[in-house]
């Protein structure tokens, strides 16, 4: 094949096209994406993305350099002797290095007292397919240290506008910085945020032109018009308002309890014309704090221009429920305004499969889990940085916020600090049980200038308290059982799966023969998200029927889950998780009182975090007669997090890990903070379950390798149960997995009997042999 030429000039293309489906030939090379083109495109997208925080020139620049190594001989005989099928993805093995020589520019351009400059741009660049590189990699050459000095081909002379070499803009970081000791965390962060938009920027522009039927499918979300979210969440709350009141008015404390509520939501309505910022919202369990949250968002985005709302909560067991809520609330609005975001299948490496289960976060409301949205903050990979971006110029609702794990609380408030302080956030923490999160000498990694909407959170929880809580002492399993068995109507809470399941089979076995085994329940995270959501209605409908009903659930339930009984036992767990789960005790106060018992099993054996905070409960509970009251959580979490100072920054996010110095310029570790930043230790491995008809529909389609659509991908997650690494292990050793040979798609489980109508997925007991207590505790 002769080199295409275009007058007397060399033209270079960013991408070729494969053959079409049923023709043999591949397109001509006149079909051919010009480099020059994307480069455009690229920069066009990334600059519009940037501007959300007055850095539009930088994703200019980042756009237009980010393919240089392109303009290359090696590259273009590449495109020749591959014919371009996904030319753009260069992990795949035989691909052409094109990203460092865009970097060396970069660097070079940017030199001398520009070093920083040169060094945030080449870290993007350098990272735009494989992930942010660390500055230094003891295990190969892939630091961006070795890669700027590592040889690459000439590049051949691009045009002048693309190339800046002669008209390099003057570029400044417009960030405003807490101190000197975390310039380099915001200069880090700055890098990561810059990093999103020109990764999604080059995915857009690829997508556009490798597939641009799937381009068109993917369109715009239809742009907010907040004024119209206002008017229909207010008559949907004034609606729901009118309903509670004729179905509960039937105590004081269920009056009491409405009222309340309504000065919750004005409260927020009142406070959503103040200026963004940092924002508490403390509010009881049964408070209202999700609508009148996302009130306050709505019309504090429509006051300040506000892009988009990010919702997060603790547990993907709520997302669910949260997402219908809002949906409900807001029924008739387009239905891409909403976006659940909580994928387990988003395996290590992107491939275009993986691509189909994530989003880009490109729609107004979008519901996801605290684990997406901090380790994303802290991520290396394109597809988890992709939606960063997004982030600037939005609301962002952080539910359950006390349930931040006290290893990565440095971070975690640096980033939220971040966000507000530099990227236009209005950010707002709720919580049922405030954490001493404020800043004092004492705890000098807290928050400034957080303001309270709640009018008197404090007396608030003191009026509304629901349900009496007192302590059972020691209770083995036998005993628990003949407690549960007495009730017609309760919850028992413990601290991890396999006494959820070993109580719950000791409760079946004490009931009678003649006595209906629907009046008992089960709920762990070893159900898929649609056996869950199944049981969670029939217990609602049980409840509100007033039937027996019985259910032993680990800790899932307890944050955001709307149940209602009168009583709950709760396994001693720090004060935190105890008011959590009080939350579902006499909800509604239709009782004068629920009972909230408080037990300490035996035989359970817990993971070193949970058995901290259990010490810490110990320590406070004596000192105050009522376990749920404000004072003693607000003793907890002081005691606690003081216990654990040492560890606020585990990975050493703001420590060693990135660094400024004279000598080594930007020494950013990306990779190395991704891999030690984690929310939950084991992420776990997604395994498809066969639940039901829909459930077997889907894996049919799995092992068939039939194409999947991302509309397949979302209903696969309600089917999926994710395990830990060393119990997936077992399960695959023991041959009850379907592993697929398709890149990116999920295992399947080939033993149907391992799946129970009432345990769901058997793997603790197929995987005995990996048992890490840390394993098992939602």
């Amino acid at each position: 094949m002769n080199e295409p030429t275009q007058g007397t000039a060399r033209t270079f293309y960013a991408h070729s096209l494969p053959a079409a489906p049923g023709k043999e030939a591949p397109p001509s090379i006149t079909e051919w994406e010009p480099l020059e083109e994307h480069l455009r495109k690229v920069a066009k997208l990334a600059e519009s993305f940037a501007a959300a925080w007055n850095a539009g020139v930088w994703g200019l620049v980042l756009g237009l350099w980010h393919d240089l190594g392109k303009y290359t001989i090696d590259f273009l005989n590449y495109l020749f002797s591959a014919n371009g099928v996904e030319a753009h993805l260069e992990q795949v093995r035989g691909r052409v290095d094109h990203s460092t020589a865009g970097a060396q520019h970069a660097r070079r351009q940017y030199d001398q007292k520009q070093a920083l400059i040169g060094d945030i741009l080449a870290y993007c660049i350098a990272g735009h397919h494989g992930g942010l590189p660390d500055f230094s990699d003891s295990h190969g050459s892939s630091g961006l240290s070795d890669r700027l000095k590592k040889p690459v081909p000439a590049i051949e002379p691009p045009p002048e506008d693309i190339s800046l070499l002669r008209s390099c803009p003057r570029l400044t970081v417009p960030l405003r910085l807490v101190s000197k000791e975390r310039a380099a965390y915001h200069l880090a962060f700055f890098t990561r945020m810059l990093f999103s938009t020109l990764v999604d920027a080059d995915f857009l522009a690829t997508e556009q032109f490798m597939n641009p039927e799937r381009a068109t499918q993917r369109g715009e979300p239809p742009a907010p018009d907040w004024a119209a979210w206002d008017s229909k969440l207010t008559t949907y709350i004034d609606q729901l308002a009118r309903g509670k009141s004729e179905a509960l008015m039937t105590s004081d404390l269920s009056r009491k309890l409405l009222r309340h509520r309504r000065a919750v939501l004005e409260a927020c309505r009142s406070w959503s014309a103040e200026a963004s910022g940092l924002f508490w919202l403390a509010v009881p369990t049964g408070g209202g704090k999700t609508l009148a949250s996302l009130s306050f968002a709505v019309r504090h985005a429509q006051a300040y221009g506000l892009r988009r709302i990010v919702y997060a909560i603790p547990f993907t067991s709520i997302i669910e429920q949260t997402a219908d809520v809002f949906r409900l609330a807001l029924q008739g609005m387009d239905e891409r305004s909403i976006l659940e975001h909580h994928v387990n299948l988003d395996p290590e490496k992107e491939t275009p499969w993986s691509r189909l289960a994530t989003e880009n976060w490109d729609a107004p409301l979008v519901v996801t889990t605290n684990v997406q949205f901090f380790e994303s903050l802290h991520a290396a990979k394109p597809s988890a940085c992709r939606k960063l971006h997004r982030l600037a110029r939005s609301v962002i609702i952080l539910d359950e916020v006390q349930t931040l794990p006290v290893t990565l609380l440095a971070p975690c408030l640096a980033s939220i600090d971040e966000l507000a302080r530099n990227y236009g956030c209005s950010i707002v923490l709720c919580t049922a049980t405030p954490p001493a999160f404020d800043r004092r000498d004492r705890f000098p990694i807290g928050l400034e200038g957080v303001r309270e909407i709640s009018p008197e959170p404090t007396a608030l929880l003191a009026k509304v308290q629901r349900a009496q809580a007192s302590r059972l002492g020691t209770l083995d399993d036998d005993r628990l059982a003949s407690l549960l068995h007495a009730e017609d109507q309760a919850l028992c809470i413990v601290n991890t799966r396999p006494h959820a399941a070993r109580l719950f089979m000791k409760l079946l076995a004490s009931s009678q023969t003649n006595e209906s085994t629907d009046e008992y329940f089960h709920l762990s995270t070893r159900l898929c998200g649609q056996h869950r959501s199944n049981a969670l209605t029939k217990i609602r409908k049980r409840l509100k029927k007033g039937q027996r009903c019985l259910v032993v659930s680990t800790q899932l339930v307890e944050a955001g889950v709307d149940l209602d009984f009168p009583a709950v036992y709760r396994a001693l767990a720090g004060l935190d998780a105890l008011v959590q789960a009080a939350g579902r005790c006499n909800r509604e106060g239709r009782l004068a009182s629920g009972r909230f018992l408080v037990f300490e099993p035996t035989d359970v054996k817990l993971p070193r975090g949970l058995e901290s905070s259990i010490e810490t409960a110990q320590e406070i509970l004596p000192d105050y007669e009522d376990l749920l009251s404000s004072d003693a959580v607000e003793a907890f979490f002081r005691l606690h997090y003081q216990k654990h100072q040492g560890q606020w920054d585990k990975p050493g996010v703001l420590g060693g890990a990135f660094a400024l110095s004279s000598s080594s310029g930007v020494a950013f570790q990306f990779r190395e903070v991704a891999r030690e930043f984690r929310m939950i230790d084991d992420e776990g491995v997604p395994v498809v379950v066969p639940y039901g008809l829909e459930g077997r529909r889907l894996v049919e389609r799995v092992l068939d390798c039939r194409p999947m659509t991302r509309d397949d991908y979302r209903r696969l997650q309600r089917y999926t149960v994710s395990v830990p690494y060393r119990t997936f292990q077992a399960l695959d050793e023991r041959g009850s997995l379907v592993l697929q040979e398709s890149e990116g798609r999920p295992a399947v489980l080939g033993e149907p009997g391992l799946y129970d109508e009432r345990l769901g997925l058997l793997a603790d007991d197929a995987a005995a042999s990996a048992r890490d207590p840390a394993d098992f505790i939602l």
